[in-house]
């Protein structure tokens, strides 16, 4: 991820208030928007993405399929099919889940503080990861990813919109 790229701030009704960097928000725990893209396949597995080792947020763990900054100016829904296309080499019709306030996360001196709006697309077509954005893809059962979210290697984000996620389908 850039530490330059430009995000809108927001307040805690989710209204544009500023713009700041990445590496900004990361610093000063500000608040900001973010995507998640859940893949799900036609056999009910879930696509989940392990983070790159060289990330500076949370490297090496398991996390929604796709992730990422919604970038100064654009929208949600763009921001996710970008990501999605960007990380995955997919696309598809996305199905708005709901969005989350998410608590201040810390992590090796930076804080992620942000609104996060998740989506799913069901696909079956094959992920083409692209490397310098994650480490690779894991394809679970329910069941499986229930016993991850457990204390498996997830990132605290993930778990807290999986478990509502799960939640919500029962």
């Amino acid at each position: 991820m850039p530490d330059d790229e430009m995000v809108d701030l927001v307040d805690a009704h989710d209204r544009v208030v500023g713009s700041a960097t990445i590496r900004r928000c990361l610093e000063g725990s500000l608040l900001h928007r973010a995507v998640a893209v859940l893949v799900t396949r036609s056999d009910g597995r879930f696509v989940l993405q392990r983070r790159s080792l060289r990330d500076m947020w949370q490297p090496g763990l398991l996390t929604i399929s796709s992730t990422g900054h919604v970038r100064q100016g654009e929208g949600y829904e763009a921001a996710a099919k970008r990501e999605l296309k960007e990380e995955l080499g997919l696309e598809g019709r996305l199905a708005p889940v709901r969005k989350y306030m998410m608590p201040a996360l810390s992590y090796n001196g930076l804080t992620e503080h942000e609104w996060v709006s998740l989506f799913t697309c069901r696909t079956d077509s094959p992920c083409t990861i692209d490397p310098a954005e994650l480490d690779g893809v894991r394809e679970v059962t329910e069941g499986e990813l229930r016993n991850l979210l457990e204390g498996g290697p997830v990132t605290p984000d993930a778990k807290v919109i999986l478990t509502d996620f799960l939640k919500r389908k029962s």
